[in-house]
């Protein structure tokens, strides 16, 4: 498979997972046209729009990082936000990272996140790992270590990796999550 289906890839990844906001708000909007302004539908659209503005900023931090650094506490924000419904424990306090390190791990957690939707995450300044070991799929783990992406999920795969190149670090993927030096 070329780089070039790459983009692909994620295109469909991406828009797989901000499927069920905006259905949420769609929903909620047919049923506002329907009757009058009620309270819980419009908290429904709040809170969808919220989650979807949450997550695209995770995903923007993971596939186009800046160059200016994000401290340790706003990426926290960023990773709990992003990963709503996801049970985060931060191992270690994040500290300040750059455009391309805030990738790799912002990147590592959306990875890790979505193969095991559910389950927990640890998240420290050097790895994502989840609660319970677990492998990665053939195709993502086959673009953990560099080979070209074939689905959806191997594409993130390949996206952190570049962007663990980017960052000068080298990734380890093992059933516990993934680690960088």
């Amino acid at each position: 498979m070329s780089h070039d289906t790459l983009p692909p890839l994620l295109v469909r990844w991406l828009t797989h997972d901000l499927a069920t906001p905006i259905a949420t708000m769609m929903t909620a909007s047919e049923l506002l046209s329907d009757t009058s302004a009620d309270a819980e539908i419009n908290g429904l659209i709040a809170a969808a729009a919220r989650r979807l503005a949450a997550r695209l900023r995770l995903i923007r931090a993971a596939l186009a990082p800046g160059e200016a650094p994000m401290s340790g506490p706003s990426l926290q924000a960023l990773l709990t936000s992003g990963l709503e419904g996801t049970s985060i424990s931060f191992v270690t306090p994040l500290a300040e990272a750059d455009g391309a390190r805030a990738a790799v791990i912002t990147g590592a957690a959306l990875l890790l996140a979505d193969v095991r939707r559910g389950e927990a995450l640890g998240i420290g300044v050097a790895h994502v790992h989840w609660a319970t070991p677990a492998p990665f799929s053939e195709t993502v783990a086959a673009a953990l270590a560099g080979e070209p992406a074939t689905d959806s999920r191997s594409a993130v795969a390949a996206m952190l990796v570049r962007a663990a190149t980017r960052a000068g670090v080298s990734l380890t993927a093992s059933n516990d999550g993934i680690c960088w030096a």
